[in-house]
C-alpha cells in the first residue's frame, strides 16, 4: 500500500511539473562553480586585452553566458542562475559598448551578483562558497551598499536633529546640507590642485 502511495505520488510530481520534494537543493552547484571560473579566466583576459582585439575575449565571454544558460540546476539555484545570467549580462554588454567606442567609460556595476552568491549560499551551505573572483566582487559590492547606506542613515538623522533643533522646514535643512557638502568637496578639489601644482614645480 505504502509502495503504491509513493509511486502515485512521483507520477503526480512528474505530470504535473511541479517542484520535486526529492530534488537536492545543491543539484548543479559544482557546474556553477565551474562557470565561474571559466568567467573569471575570461573575464581577466578580455579586461587586459586591447579595444581592438576584444572581439575574440568577448566571444569567450558569450560562450560561457551561453553554457549557464543549458545548465540544470535545483528550483532552489533557479533565481541564482537567472541573476548570474543578469550579471553576465551587463558586464558583455559594457564590453560590446566599449568596442563601438573608444571613448566609453560608462562600466556599470550589475549588483545581481550579490544576489547570486546570497541565494547559492542558502542552498548549497558550503558547497556554495567560492573564492573566485566573482565571489570578491559580490562581497566589495556588498561593503559599499552597506556603507552607502550607512551614511545614508546617518545624514538623515543629522537632518532630522537640525530639523527639531531649528524648528526649520527638512527641505531647507537639505538644501544647506548639500551646499555645504558642495562647498567642502570644491575646497577639498581646490587643495588637491594647488598641491599637485606645488609638486611639479618642485620637480622642475
Amino acid at each position: 500500500m505504502n509502495k503504491l502511495i509513493l509511486t502515485t505520488c512521483v507520477f503526480s510530481i512528474l505530470l504535473s511539473g511541479c517542484k520535486n520534494p526529492f530534488e537536492a537543493n545543491d543539484k548543479g552547484v559544482e557546474q556553477l562553480n565551474a562557470i565561474e571560473s571559466r568567467w573569471d579566466d575570461a573575464h581577466t583576459l578580455a579586461s587586459s586585452t586591447a579595444r581592438i582585439a576584444l572581439a575574440t575575449p568577448v566571444g569567450e565571454l558569450q560562450n560561457v553566458k551561453r553554457d549557464l544558460e543549458k545548465l540544470e540546476v535545483s528550483e532552489c539555484l533557479i533565481p541564482a542562475k537567472e541573476a548570474l545570467s543578469s550579471y553576465m549580462n551587463s558586464n558583455i554588454a559594457n564590453f560590446l559598448s566599449f568596442m563601438a567606442d573608444a571613448d566609453y567609460t560608462n562600466f556599470d556595476a550589475n549588483k545581481r551578483i550579490v544576489d547570486y552568491f546570497e541565494i547559492k549560499a542558502k542552498c548549497a551551505g558550503e558547497d556554495g562558497e567560492s573564492r573566485s573572483n566573482l565571489a570578491d566582487e559580490a562581497e566589495a559590492l556588498k561593503i559599499i551598499a552597506e556603507a552607502k547606506a550607512t551614511s545614508t542613515a546617518e545624514r538623515q538623522a543629522k537632518i532630522d536633529a537640525e530639523v527639531k533643533r531649528t524648528g526649520a522646514a527638512k527641505e531647507a535643512i537639505e538644501a544647506a546640507l548639500e551646499a555645504s557638502e558642495a562647498a567642502s568637496e570644491a575646497i577639498a578639489a581646490a587643495d588637491a590642485a594647488e598641491f599637485e601644482a606645488r609638486l611639479a614645480s618642485e620637480e622642475l
